[in-house]
């Protein structure tokens, strides 16, 4: 099939190559040069649409939507958001009319706002706290309004924590690999939070998966199992150090006591879909990568 992804960040690397692996035609509409892509790649700034409508003369039976803002530290409040949902509204717009046959748009965990249990797409009430979660919300529900009564098909994927190889050092697994390995001390500022850690391939995988079967629009992308943030900085150590005790754990902050998983009742998990990693062996992924 003729694919196209929108954005190459740490999650579109991994769907583009999990989808190169299965033979699809893929094109990558990115604003920068990637040397490492086999497909075909279109540069441009999706924020000059009559520009990227060039893109889409290519007839993609697909488009799968990755761009957004997500710099740590500036995106949760940033600006820019409403301009991302304003370029997704007008994506949607024009692939209502267009031959485009499916819609795929990742989403994020953070729209169901903070949660003392598992998520499930469909039930679990949305209440973001961020301009970033607010924008994801708002674009989600233009992106259904203007496709109802369409032939598209349309998929948004909440996508819950990702992680992967490359991932932006202001991130927390690369800053708690980089802290181990030099030997820094470490605060964790939550550790009574359960965070549902993906690796990127797995989110990968659950794309094919949600491309090859019928499943509803709404779909939630976790693993269903929670990690403590000290439970992930206990893997590394024992990963990057094996046989040792903990060698670098300095003062902790209990947190906020939320839990951020998908539930296992989830439509994904149901369909048949199963992560092939755990957090272990995606994190010695991400170490010997």
């Amino acid at each position: 099939m003729k694919i196209l992804v929108i954005g190459y960040g740490l999650i579109a690397r991994s769907i583009v190559q999990n989808l190169e692996k299965d033979g699809h035609s893929i094109q990558v509409f990115s604003r920068t040069v990637h040397k490492e892509i086999q497909s075909q790649q279109v540069l441009g700034d999706i924020f000059d649409f009559d520009r990227f409508l060039h893109v889409l003369q290519w007839k993609p039976q697909i488009v799968i939507h990755t761009a957004w803002i997500t710099t740590p530290g500036t995106y949760r409040d940033h600006p820019l958001n409403y301009r991302y949902t304003e370029f997704t509204s007008k994506l949607a717009e024009f692939i209502a009319h267009s031959d485009v046959e499916h819609l795929i748009v990742l989403g994020t965990c953070a729209e169901y706002g903070r949660q003392i249990e598992p998520c499930q797409a469909g039930k679990t009430n949305q209440a973001p706290s961020t301009l970033y979660a607010q924008q994801k919300v708002e674009a989600h529900k233009s992106v259904r309004k203007l496709l109802e009564g369409s032939r598209v098909r349309f998929t948004w994927a909440r996508i819950f924590y990702p992680y992967g190889p490359n991932q932006d050092s202001r991130r927390l697994i690369p800053k708690l690999i980089h802290a181990i390995t030099s030997g820094n001390q470490i605060c964790l500022q939550d550790t009574s939070s359960i965070y549902d850690w993906i690796s990127a391939r797995d989110i990968a995988e659950a794309i094919n998966w949600i491309i090859r079967h019928e499943l509803p629009s709404e779909i939630d992308i976790g693993t269903s199992v929670g990690f403590t943030n000290l439970q992930v900085l206990e893997i590394l150590e024992g990963l990057l150090y094996p046989g040792k005790k903990p060698i670098v754990h300095g003062e902790h902050n209990f947190g906020l006591n939320e839990m951020f998983t998908v539930s296992t009742d989830s439509t994904l998990l149901s369909s048949g879909w199963r992560p092939k990693d755990t957090l272990q062996s995606g994190l010695h992924w991400v170490i010997t990568s």
